[in-house]
């Protein structure tokens, strides 16, 4: 069946026609979407036991459609529903023609990062000085793939797709402090890829607690510190390469996550530093009106003494012309007296023009 937009009547006719199972497998979804798809448009579906009676012969009700408003609208039987922004992310990328999400089953050139890793990690195997993984990183670009020989090849194949996929979408992997991460939008998240190992505790004879580590041969992918990381792991119905969509979605959302908190976090502090720069400017200017009222005030209180002054040597010049005491010591003093006065008083000394 190609048609998978219907409205209403038609869906209903098809529902009371087939069982759900035979009218999902005709249009490639599942039955329990197909009856979720129908609930949400109010179509009656049949009661259990319908298609037995059916099949006998027997007589069966159906229930009639209800009316609603808007009963002609198109209904697409295509369109998924997603749990969350980050799944249909997945499956948007997934729909892409230009990104290759299949791991293939062999590779006969790898890309430069995972050749070079190939080689390392053949070389940690076959050291006499029994060479660590952590040690070569140290020194080398080595992707994160710790895995036994057998499943190696498998490891390295579904992270030389993924890088392929990284690099397709405008992005990078990127090497730092012995860690391997993502680059994405000017983030970046770690990743590693490893054998599941399973941790076994058993106990001796006498009651003490012992702890073991067992390989499995499933393949187990991490995204993000070892304290706090998402993981994907094979399991018995899907294998971790059918996780590559959702992998690369949960990377692009996670440094996306980062990109737009750090930009708001600059956006934050931008404002917080013009707002102190504001506010100093406002503190300067209130420091400088203060300092220029407190000058203003020293002035007048410099005035009201140089006044006073002037009164005293005004009435001293007086009193000596009037007994006649008048002398060359007494005309210097004055004339000094005076000159002071002048240098004193802000106003005949005309201070307040040149501030």
């Amino acid at each position: 069946m190609e048609n998978s937009i219907l409205n209403r009547q038609e869906l209903y006719h098809l529902v009371w026609d087939q069982p759900i199972s035979k009218l999902a497998k005709k249009f490639k979804i599942e039955p329990k979407r197909l009856k979720d798809i129908c609930i949400e448009n109010e179509i009656p579906l049949p009661n259990r036991g319908y298609w037995s009676k059916v099949r006998f012969n027997k007589k069966v009700d159906k229930t009639p459609l209800p009316k609603i408003e808007n009963d002609h609208y198109p209904i697409n039987l295509k369109t998924r529903k997603f749990r969350t922004d980050y799944h249909k992310r997945a499956f948007e990328l997934e729909q892409r023609k230009d990104l290759k999400f299949k791991v293939p089953g062999r590779i006969v050139t790898y890309h430069p990062m995972v050749r070079a890793t190939k080689k390392l990690l053949e070389n940690i195997d076959n050291s006499k000085e029994k060479l660590k993984f952590w040690q070569v990183s140290q020194e080398h670009n080595l992707l994160p793939i710790h895995t036994d020989s057998i499943l190696r090849s498998r490891a390295l194949r579904f992270m030389d797709t993924l890088i392929r996929l990284v690099e397709a979408m405008g992005h990078t992997i990127r090497f730092e402090y012995s860690s391997c991460h993502v680059a994405m939008f000017g983030q970046k998240a770690e990743i590693n890829l490893r054998q599941k190992v399973y941790r076994i505790r058993e106990k001796d004879e006498s009651g003490w607690s012992m702890e073991s580590w067992e390989q499995s041969n499933k393949l187990e992918f991490q995204v993000g510190p070892s304290f706090n990381h998402k993981r994907w792991i094979d399991t018995d119905k899907r294998k971790l390469e059918e996780c590559l969509p959702e992998i690369i979605a949960w990377i692009e959302k996670d440094c996306k996550y980062w990109h737009d908190l750090r930009a708001q976090q600059a956006i934050e502090e931008n404002k917080r530093l013009l707002d102190e720069q504001k506010l100093a400017a406002i503190k300067e200017e209130q420091e400088l009106e203060q300092a220029k009222i407190d000058q203003l005030f020293t002035d007048a209180e410099i005035w009201d003494k140089a006044l006073l002054l002037e009164r005293y040597v005004n009435e001293m010049e007086k009193q000596a012309i009037l007994e006649n005491q008048m002398n060359k010591n007494i005309e210097d003093y004055i004339a000094w007296a005076k000159k002071v006065i002048i240098r004193l008083n802000p106003i005949k000394d005309k201070k307040w023009l040149k501030q």
